[in-house]
């Protein structure tokens, strides 16, 4: 395939193809998941994402259920082996957030397969109202010989209905045993010690709200707002839902390295191979004007990626329109798993390239890792 015909066809499907990326859930660095966007499509179509999908994409239930407006992020990104990028962990920070308009389109203002953050609104309400929550059941179990309202310990409240319960349901050993423990006398020292033990218990209950690990499409069952139950194949189709996620860096490395053993037939002959040299220096971590973090209308040459005095390594449509071109003849081959293999590229990035690539990245290397300033 020639590269003119990569080109032409990469111009032809701006007005009627599509634009892979990757759109963050819950704010979380390792659920960058891959969609395929149509190049017409603008921001404000990614909100139907949200809307659609029977889980919870928020950070939290501190935040509000649907981003009110979307970021793109512009860290450089970690360059793998054989040419990919990656998403490094500055993804998120102030200076490589660009925001965009809810009517900008999306093919305008992105490189292929770069991230997008949601921007997700704090409800102080929420966590407020929790934090109240929290306070008011610590006040009701502190110990009655310092507490200003004694006996009004929600915990024991809610043992005797659990004892009531048990009861009412046959379990009358259970039953007993709550209530028996709740009749015996408690002195000042077991008084303190229980103290404490409901503190760990409220701070434990607060961090698992707060990291998300217990995070509901929503909180008021009664609120009236429609919570999807389940979404039809056809309707992920439309979504552009891929169901890939992106490779963390490190995740990478480890795969390469398990890969690339497997392809060599066992870990002597990828000794031989040279491979156990290359995972001491594997991929390379990009600075600032360089990756995706390259300005949108640059016109990088794959020659000028191998240029010996080039220390950036600036994307262009060039560039990944070659990427592009090797992974279309590469599945082309005899005995390519297509569907696992797009899979694999959608996480990975490419794991085989071609020899102007590996020129490229190994020019890029000779200058090592770039430290990025906060």
């Amino acid at each position: 395939m020639s590269e003119e015909k990569i080109l032409n066809d990469v111009s032809e499907s701006e007005d009627t193809g599509y634009l892979e990326s990757y759109i963050r859930f819950n704010d979380d660095l390792e659920k960058d998941y891959c969609f395929q966007v149509k190049v017409d499509k603008r921001y404000k179509d990614l909100l139907a994402i949200f809307s659609s999908l029977p889980i919870a994409l928020r950070p939290n239930v501190f935040y509000h259920s649907k981003p009110i407006g979307f970021n793109v992020s512009t860290s450089p990104g970690y360059l793998t082996e054989d040419g990919s990028l990656l998403f490094s962990y500055e993804t998120g920070m102030a200076k490589f957030l660009k925001r965009v308009s809810l009517d900008d389109k999306i093919a305008d203002t992105i490189w292929p397969g770069q991230l997008i953050l949601p921007v997700w609104e704090f409800n102080p309400f929420a966590f407020y109202s929790f934090i109240a929550f929290l306070i008011c059941w610590l006040y009701t179990d502190l110990p009655d010989f310092i507490s200003p309202t004694p006996g009004i310990c929600l915990t024991n409240f809610m043992t005797r209905r659990a004892g009531e319960l048990a009861t009412y349901i046959g379990q009358h050993r259970l039953a007993n045993a709550l209530i028996v423990d709740l009749e015996e006398p408690v002195g000042v020292i077991g008084q303190c010690l229980f103290f404490v033990f409901h503190v760990i218990k409220v701070l434990v209950i607060f961090l698992v709200f707060h990291l998300g690990t217990f995070n509901p499409i929503r909180m008021n069952r009664f609120s009236g707002a429609k919570v999807p139950s389940d979404i039809s194949k056809e309707q992920l189709i439309e979504l552009g839902w891929t169901g890939s996620r992106r490779a963390t860096p490190d995740e990478y490395k480890e795969y390469y390295r398990d890969y690339k053993i497997k392809e060599h037939g066992g870990m002597i002959q990828a000794h031989q191979a040279g491979l156990f040299d290359t995972l001491k220096n594997l991929g390379v971590y990009l600075g600032e004007g360089e990756g995706f973090n390259t300005p949108m209308d640059s016109k990088t040459t794959i020659a000028d990626l191998c240029n010996e005095e080039n220390d950036k390594f600036t994307l262009s449509y060039d560039y990944l329109a070659q990427l592009g071109g090797f992974f279309a003849n590469y599945i082309e081959k005899e005995g390519i798993d297509l569907p696992e293999t797009i899979k694999q590229f959608r996480r990975f990035g490419l794991l085989h390239s071609s020899d102007s690539v590996k020129k490229a990245v190994k020019q890029r290397k000779i200058f090592g890792d770039s430290k990025i300033n906060k």
